[in-house]
């Protein structure tokens, strides 16, 4: 039997692994790799994500942007990270560019809502530390022009946002981003107003 101590050490590299991620650590075949991870999840060491996902992790954070490759968590997740914004978001939303059958997923009483976006949108993130890994985060500039291209977020709300944290937004790189997005009504505001500085 393989030492779940070190099996789950192991594990814990992986924000979100599979029943093949068990199998090439413990070199076994797929049969007894599911068996593994049957057994582990019936002891509550590991929690099902979806089929054929698991994590050693509760935090939703950690695994939300580790679901689906290439992705990142934007949109008012992002805005209530940064601390743009005081609302509390009930969903953790993931930009994507591949297609998914599932759009949520619910995790530690926590929605994830995925949503695909064109290629030529798909910028604008990096790696963010949280808890002892890293999860893929949209830039203050990007989670913005990503709610508002998504409908998420209203002008008012929008506008509101970058008048209480002028100083902390990047405004030439938010209007190049809508630019880039073809968010127009806007990019003339903006630019109006980046122009009275």
């Amino acid at each position: 039997m393989v030492n779940r101590i070190n099996l789950l050490k192991q594990l814990g590299q992986y924000p979100v692994f599979t029943v093949k991620n068990v199998k090439d650590i413990t070199d076994k075949k797929s049969d007894y790799a599911k068996l593994v991870v049957h057994r582990l999840k019936k002891a509550g060491l590991i929690f099902a994500v979806e089929r054929n996902r698991y994590t050693i992790h509760s935090d939703p954070w950690i695994i939300a942007s580790h679901i689906v490759w290439p992705s990142y968590i934007s949109s008012w997740a992002a805005i209530r990270y940064y601390n743009l914004t005081e609302q509390l978001p009930t969903y953790i939303q993931v930009v994507t560019t591949r297609p998914k059958k599932r759009r949520k997923t619910r995790f530690s009483n926590t929605t994830i809502e995925f949503i695909r976006i064109k290629r030529k949108n798909f910028f604008g993130f990096g790696k963010v530390p949280h808890g002892d890994t890293d999860i893929f985060m949209a830039e203050k500039e990007k989670a913005l022009a990503d709610a508002l291209y998504l409908r998420h977020i209203s002008y008012e709300t929008f506008s509101e946002i970058l008048r209480e944290h002028r100083k902390e937004i990047d405004i030439r790189r938010l209007i190049d981003y809508l630019k880039r997005m073809g968010v127009k009504r806007i990019i003339k505001r903006g630019e109006a107003d980046d122009n009275k500085k």
